[in-house]
C-alpha cells in the first residue's frame, strides 16, 4: 500500500490537525547541560534559540522582560519552554537543579512565535508524563556520561520531548493546532494572522485583515473561519484576552491593558474579558495569585 492508498487516520479533526502540526515540527539542539542554582541566587538567561527549562530538583521563580516582566513559580518536575527568546532571569528559591537547553524548530519555525504562548509551563510534567519526564533525565546523564554518540540521542530524545510539551499544550486547549497549519498553508493568511498577534490592539475589521491577505472580503472571511475554525473578529478578541491575562498576571493596570488592547474605555475591556473568562479582571488577578478560583492560563499546561 502507497502512502497516497493509506486510509485516513482515526480520531477527530481536532486530533488529526495537532497529528500534522507535530508531524511538521523538527527540533534540533542547539546547546543542553545542567545548572545548580543555590538558594537566593539568579542567573540569567540569554542563550540563542528556544529555551526550555525542567526542574529536576528545587524551586525557582522564572521572570520574563516583556508584559510586564512575567513571573513563573516552577518547582520540582515542572517544564517550561520559551519561544520568543526574551531575556529570562532565573531565580532559586532554595537549592535547585535545572536541567536546560536551546532548541531549534525547522520546517515550521516561522509560525511558532505567533502561535506559541511567550511562556509553554507544563505543570507536573514529572507526575503527569513521567516517560517524558525520564526522558530529560537520561538526557541529562547522557551530557554527562562523555559516552560516543551522546550528542545523537541527545538531539534524538528532545525531539520527542519538546513535541510531548506541544501536545500537551495542544490537547489541553492552550492553543490551536489549525493555527499552526493555516498559517503554513496558506502565506497569505499567516501575514493577516502575524498582524493580529503582532498588534492586538489595532483596530482590526475583516477589510483590513483581508487587504494583508490580498483577497476579497467575502473570501478572506471564509477562508480564515475554515483555516482557523473561528471568524476573524472572534479570533481578535481571543488573541487580545489571552495577552490580557499575561498583562494582568504581570501586574499591569486594568487601565493600561485595556488602552494598550484598543478598547476605547476600561469598562468595555472588562466587559469583553468577563465574556472571556467570567470573571471581571481584578477579581481573575486575585484569585489567579491565590490559586483558586480563576480559570486556566492560557499561557500554561496544567493538570
Amino acid at each position: 500500500m502507497t502512502a497516497t492508498d493509506a486510509p485516513p487516520r482515526p480520531g477527530t479533526v481536532a486530533e488529526r490537525s495537532i497529528d500534522a502540526v507535530l508531524e511538521s515540527l523538527h527540533w534540533s539542539v542547539l546547546e543542553f547541560g545542567h545548572r545548580e542554582l543555590a538558594a537566593g541566587t539568579m542567573r540569567l538567561d540569554v542563550e540563542r534559540g528556544i529555551r526550555f527549562h525542567y526542574v529536576a530538583n528545587g524551586e525557582v521563580e522564572l521572570r520574563r522582560d516583556g508584559d510586564g516582566d512575567e513571573m513563573l513559580g516552577m518547582q520540582g518536575g515542572d517544564f517550561v519552554m520559551v519561544p520568543s527568546g526574551d531575556r529570562v532571569e532565573l531565580h532559586a528559591a532554595r537549592d535547585t537543579l535545572l536541567l536546560s537547553g536551546s532548541l531549534a524548530l525547522h520546517g515550521s519555525d516561522a509560525i511558532v512565535p505567533r502561535v506559541m504562548p511567550s511562556v509553554l509551563f507544563t505543570c507536573g510534567f514529572r507526575v503527569d508524563e513521567p516517560i517524558f519526564a525520564a526522558l530529560l533525565e537520561t538526557m541529562h546523564r547522557e551530557a554527562s556520561s562523555g559516552r560516543a554518540g551522546r550528542v545523537s540521542v541527545i538531539e534524538r530524545l528532545a525531539d520527542v520531548v519538546a513535541s510531548a510539551a506541544v501536545r500537551i499544550w495542544l490537547e489541553r486547549g492552550c492553543g490551536n493546532a489549525l493555527e499552526w497549519l493555516a498559517g503554513s498553508r496558506d502565506p497569505h493568511l499567516g501575514r493577516a494572522l502575524d498582524a493580529i498577534h503582532e498588534r492586538p490592539g489595532s483596530p482590526w475589521t475583516v477589510e483590513s485583515l483581508a487587504r494583508l491577505a490580498s483577497s476579497s472580503r467575502s473570501q478572506f472571511a471564509e477562508q480564515f473561519k475554515d483555516a482557523v475554525g473561528d471568524t476573524p473578529a472572534r479570533y481578535v478578541t481571543r488573541v487580545r484576552m489571552e495577552r490580557a491575562e499575561r498583562m494582568l498576571r504581570a501586574g499591569i493596570p486594568v487601565a493600561g491593558i485595556a488602552y494598550q488592547l484598543g478598547y476605547e474605555s476600561e469598562a468595555g475591556f472588562s466587559r469583553a474579558f468577563r465574556r472571556h473568562s467570567g470573571f471581571a479582571p481584578s477579581l481573575w488577578r486575585r484569585s489567579d495569585e491565590l490559586g483558586s478560583a480563576a480559570p486556566p492560563a492560557t499561557v500554561s499546561v496544567q493538570s
